[in-house]
């Protein structure tokens, strides 16, 4: 996920911190998933009170521009998924590893 744009032409500048602490999270080696959710929350919030604030002409490019980032943002919530899984799939085989030597 190095390589992700989460800021398009229409993306406002309250936006565009979060899209930035995004990005920063995913380039952790070993990001948190509940940091991940509060910047999601947050971002969500913020786009809301953004369409209530824009006319519906700008309101529709914003939202198209979005969705294709919503896309990115899913794809990388399911790579720290997977991540999460291997993680966690690693400790139980060394506890059945630990077991087995006892």
């Amino acid at each position: 996920m190095k390589n992700l744009v989460l800021d398009h032409s229409f993306t406002p500048s309250s936006l565009k911190k979060i899209n930035q602490d995004l990005l920063a999270l995913f380039a952790k080696e070993d990001p948190e998933e509940s940091e991940f959710l509060q910047l999601a929350t947050k971002r969500d919030e913020c786009i809301q009170e953004y369409l209530s604030e824009i006319d519906d002409e700008i309101k529709q490019d914003f939202v198209k521009a979005e969705i294709e980032v919503n896309g990115l943002l899913v794809a990388g919530a399911n790579e720290l998924f997977k991540a999460s899984l291997n993680q966690l799939s690693g400790l139980v085989r060394g506890r059945k590893a630990v077991e087995k030597y006892k």
